[in-house]
């Protein structure tokens, strides 16, 4: 790619949110398939605070670097400033992101748990790997995505709501 992206450019591509979810419910999955638990795919909310997190350029820098909740809060105490409303915001963004990812065969949902997960084809790759694309600023939002995937596979329920200061 030879054009610099603005922030409008990313925040209202959903080609780019099907990126980042992908990447967030591959992340959860791998942490989430190592527990004795049944359940290895995020529950539909937890994707409300994806966009959120991996669009702002301090968070993605942040979950790139970082394994723990708590070292990301620790490198950046605005993350959870606002958190809640911003995810409110972006629940359109989100929604499109999915409905996009739900069409062309990526997501798959399982309606009695509310649990989104992954097609087959795009269970064990990244999609930017399938599209070829190499640009920085997307493998950076992939692996951000992807870190907090992890994130909120390690932790309950009731701990990331305390830690992020968020509402399921």
């Amino acid at each position: 790619m030879n054009k610099k992206l603005d922030l409008f450019d990313v925040l209202q591509n959903t080609t780019v949110g099907v990126i980042a979810i992908q990447s967030f419910v591959l992340g959860y999955n791998a942490v989430s398939k190592g527990k004795k638990s049944e359940v290895i795919d995020p529950h539909l909310y937890h994707l409300f605070y994806v966009l959120p997190i991996v669009l702002e350029k301090s968070s993605v820098e942040t979950f790139k670097s970082s394994m723990e909740l708590y070292t990301a809060i620790s490198k950046d105490k605005n993350l959870t400033l606002g958190l809640q409303n911003t995810a409110n915001k972006m629940t359109g963004q989100t929604f499109d992101s999915l409905n996009l990812g739900f069409s062309k065969g990526i997501f798959t949902l399982d309606k009695g748990s509310m649990r989104i997960g992954l097609t087959d084809e795009f269970k064990k790759v990244s999609i930017l790997r399938k599209m070829k694309i190499s640009d920085p600023y997307f493998k950076n939002i992939r692996n951000a995505a992807f870190r907090l995937g992890n994130i909120f596979a390690k932790k309950d329920e009731k701990m990331l709501q305390l830690t992020l200061n968020i509402r399921f």
